[in-house]
């Protein structure tokens, strides 16, 4: 004790303030390292949180389903990233204005936006319309309508009242043009050689656009439909994708209702694998080159390979244009027992599938049973 007591009476004041100086740098050197480590930790967190942010924000769905439902936006001169976000999202294209702003900057987006009139299908991701709004200025003045299971020979008619081209011309590019498109290698012979592949959708042209220039339009939105996801269903699947457009194109023109479309695709397959001929009406007004409300029984026998009344097997290629639906039902068809099918009552859209011959012939019964006297059926 008198030791220590003496050590301390020999500290001076100039050693006291040596000491708490070493004191001060030493708790500044710790109070620097615990930031050091703080700093640390924050950058390696937001790094892991940008990343994670970016491909969460960022993704789309694995496979787009493109609606063949077209909106028509116009960017104005000038426009920033938020009003184009703003105006998208007025249209139902985007679900938030927030994360297509910041999207647009982790994708290098922003401030890269042209103006222009642009057609932007409703089932495209943000990152489809990022990259659709860069190809600048689309002054559209020809607005063409093709609706789902729209034939050529409409479309040409179609194309000739926008004046664009006579409908003569229009088949004719159909038949003899050159599209760099690999789903058309191989196409047999046919009157239609692009019968099926001309997607339905609402297009703009510019004043000026040729037959070509429009056919190529068409054939490019089939391409963006036929995804790899599809792709590598049909080179797993027993037909080829013209066969399957084939199927596609009969149920759109026989079914209204997109959740019986992969049924009435069922119905045709069976019938196909137990070598029953499809006998289809459709098969039968296209043949004939136009719709007929009520086929009798002398149209049953016209000569043509698109008459499934009496060709085997399918027709010698599709009788419309089909959309999206349609051919998802061709390509992943219900598996059931069914070989017939029936409008269920006068009016209706839906059907009622049979297995046997009494209940199709009940089914049959029960339709004419619910046609209002007086009508013509």
């Amino acid at each position: 004790m008198e030791e220590n007591r003496e050590n301390r009476e020999r500290r001076t004041p100039k050693k006291d303030a040596a000491l708490r100086r070493r004191r001060r740098k030493r708790q500044w050197q710790k109070k620097v390292f615990r930031t050091c480590v703080v700093i640390f930790v924050a950058i390696i967190l937001f790094a892991v949180t940008f990343k994670v942010a970016k491909e969460y924000m960022s993704s789309g769905p694995a496979e787009v389903i493109l609606s063949g439902e077209v909106v028509v936006v116009t960017i104005p001169q000038g426009a920033t990233t938020k009003d184009i976000a703003e105006i998208l999202e007025e249209n139902g294209l985007i679900g938030s204005v927030w994360k297509f702003r910041f999207d647009s900057r982790l994708e290098g987006y922003d401030g890269k936006y042209q103006q222009g009139t642009y057609e932007i299908d409703t089932g495209l991701t943000s990152l489809q319309i990022m990259e659709l709004l860069q190809t600048g200025v689309v002054q559209d003045q020809i607005r063409l309508v093709v609706p789902e299971g729209f034939d050529t020979q409409s479309i040409a008619k179609r194309v000739e009242e926008l004046g664009i081209c006579s409908a003569e011309e229009f088949i004719e590019a159909c038949n003899s043009g050159t599209f760099d498109y690999d789903f058309l290698v191989d196409l047999p012979e046919r009157e239609h050689r692009l019968e099926g592949y001309l997607f339905p959708a609402t297009y703009q042209f510019p004043e000026g656009v040729t037959a070509h220039e429009v056919i190529d339009r068409m054939l490019n939105r089939f391409d963006i439909m036929y995804t790899p996801a599809y792709r590598s269903a049909v080179e797993t699947s027993e037909y080829t994708l013209d066969e399957l457009v084939i199927i596609a194109s009969i149920v759109e023109k026989e079914i209204i209702l997109n959740e019986e479309r992969p049924t009435a695709a069922g119905v045709i397959y069976n019938r196909l694998n137990i070598g029953m001929r499809l006998q289809i009406d459709a098969t039968v007004q296209y043949a004939q080159g136009f719709v007929k409300e009520h086929l009798l029984y002398v149209d049953l026998e016209i000569d043509s390979p698109y008459n499934t009344y009496r060709v085997n097997g399918l027709p010698v290629g599709p009788i419309s244009n089909p959309g999206e639906e349609s051919f998802k039902g061709a390509l992943f068809p219900e598996e059931h027992k069914y070989i017939y099918y029936v409008l269920e009552a006068h009016g209706r859209s839906n059907h009622i599938f049979c297995e046997t011959d009494a209940q199709f012939l009940a089914a049959k019964n029960n339709y004419k049973a619910s046609i209002p006297e007086g009508t013509a059926e």
